[in-house]
């Protein structure tokens, strides 16, 4: 018999171990060609073994050295974390994809009423009654507001001013489509943007401080809020006024309700960051309008800036009402010229804010934030005395590069300076001296424009920021002997 028939007609276990020892009743040969034949199999099975572990253990080095790859050339991050350190945070991403669709529609809004009360009367002092009925009721409710708002309830806060400024939206749209929009409907959906307005600012800066888990980047993220403001600001008067004729005031205000709406959507699914009271100080910690004060008062830099900031929001954001009489009385086309200047002035507001949210922030403020104002003073000259389309264009973005400039380097640089427990009562402040003054600077241009010749308008105002400028910086001088560039990064607080 051979050798094959003898194995396969003796019980020998197809799987041998190591250690197993041939039978003694079987012959030696047949013994020793069954063992070679076992450990072959053994040597295939531990060849198979070995190849699908360094198979495996391969699979897996390749991948975990391509994820580290993979992470450090993604162009998203590089790019957020190299110039806009704020991108790099997802809540601030949906916090401000929500923020545009509701800015750009809240423009859109403002500027077809500016446009409808503009058609029905032909006035300017009824376009400043509406801007100020637009601005005007936020120095009483932000005063009120502001210095309410903490981290536990600015989103609920931000919650209810969206679904207020929603139904508004939605009743302009509809008054639209039943043909209703008279002057007084348009005064009272005014000044209802306007109470919600004092609202909805204090609280979404609020929100925007408390969502961000790094206050290293609290600068970059108030900065790139801006940005997503500018953007929307300088698309959403151009859109307002290509649609105004074509497709009417319904589709703008239909529109502003669907931002508003994506807005809701993105606020909702934030999460605020948990926030302890500082005030282990052995002393009580600021708070309120009164302690802001005595921040900014005592502070270097908010003593000098936060009056300039008013006096660029009283004289250059004026121009918002002298825009539309600007392009009709000036260049003859209302509906065609005014989204180009406001066009332009948003986008050199956008280039300063673009700036002012990278990682120069700091050098730009040391730099260039004592000069920028002055800037304001030359435009509203160039205004007063041309009327060529190019230094008119040039001298409207560079309005807006000054506001955007001083407006967003003093607001970022005073969060960063003051203490956690100051911030609700500072935004009050600051809203109140930048953005509080402009109702007043909208009655006084439209005021200015209804008795004066437009060039005077202009005129007017140039000389009111200089002197003011020159009262401060003087002051300034007069007590320290010299005005220091690196106001925006000084350590100390005390003038």
């Amino acid at each position: 018999m051979c050798c094959g028939a003898r194995c396969a007609s003796a019980t020998w276990p197809w799987r041998l171990s190591s250690r197993a020892t041939p039978t003694t009743h079987m012959p030696p040969a047949d013994s020793r060609c069954c063992r070679d034949r076992a450990t072959c199999s053994l040597t295939r099975l531990a060849r198979w073994r070995r190849w699908k572990a360094a198979t495996a253990s391969a699979s897996c080095g390749l991948i975990s050295r391509r994820e580290p790859r993979r992470k450090r050339i993604d162009p998203v991050t590089t790019l957020a974390n190299a110039w806009f350190p704020a991108l790099a945070e997802p809540q601030v991403r949906r916090y401000l994809m929500g923020q545009g669709a509701s800015i750009l529609g809240t423009w859109m809004l403002d500027i077809t009423l500016n446009l409808l009360v503009w058609q029905l009367t032909r006035a300017p002092a009824m376009l400043g009654v509406l801007n100020f009925l637009l601005y005007g009721p936020g120095l009483l409710v932000t005063p009120l507001v502001s210095p309410r708002l903490h981290a536990g309830n600015a989103r609920r806060v931000t919650l209810w001013v969206l679904m207020a400024a929603l139904a508004v939206a939605v009743a302009l749209t509809a008054a639209a489509l039943l043909d209703w929009l008279t002057l007084p409907v348009l005064f009272v959906a005014a000044a209802a943007r306007g109470v919600l307005g004092g609202m909805e600012v204090p609280s979404r800066q609020m929100l925007l401080v408390n969502i961000s888990p790094d206050d290293s980047r609290l600068g970059s993220v108030i900065a790139m809020n801006t940005v997503v403001f500018l953007l929307a600001r300088t698309s959403g008067p151009g859109l307002a006024a290509l649609m105004f004729e074509p497709l009417g005031p319904g589709c703008a205000f239909a529109l502003a309700a669907g931002g508003l709406l994506f807005m809701l959507h993105c606020v909702v699914r934030l999460r605020v960051r948990s926030q302890e009271h500082p005030s282990a100080r052995g002393q009580p910690a600021p708070t309120g309008l009164r302690g802001a004060w005595e921040f900014v008062r005592q502070d270097r830099f908010g003593s000098l800036f936060l009056p300039v900031a008013a006096a660029v929001g009283l004289c250059v954001g004026a121009y918002q009402t002298l825009v539309p009489v600007l392009a009709d009385r000036t260049f003859g086309d209302a509906n065609r010229w005014t989204g180009w200047f406001f066009a332009a002035a948003g986008g050199g507001a956008l280039v300063a804010a673009l700036l002012l949210s990278s990682r120069y922030l700091d050098t730009l403020l040391r730099r260039f934030l004592l000069l920028v104002p002055w800037s304001g003073v030359v435009a509203l000259a160039v205004l007063a005395v041309s009327s060529h389309v190019a230094a008119t264009l040039a001298a409207f973005a560079v309005l807006g590069f000054c506001t955007s400039f001083v407006g967003t380097g003093t607001n970022a640089t005073l969060h960063r300076r003051a203490p956690p427990e100051a911030r609700g009562g500072l935004i009050a402040l600051f809203l109140l001296a930048f953005v509080g003054v402009m109702p007043f600077a909208q009655l006084l241009a439209g005021l200015l424009a209804q008795w004066l010749p437009l060039g005077a308008t202009f005129a007017v105002l140039a000389v009111l920021l200089c002197t003011a400028l020159t009262a401060l910086y003087g002051a300034r001088w007069r007590r320290q002997g010299s005005l220091e560039l690196d106001l925006a990064t000084s350590e100390g607080r005390h003038s």
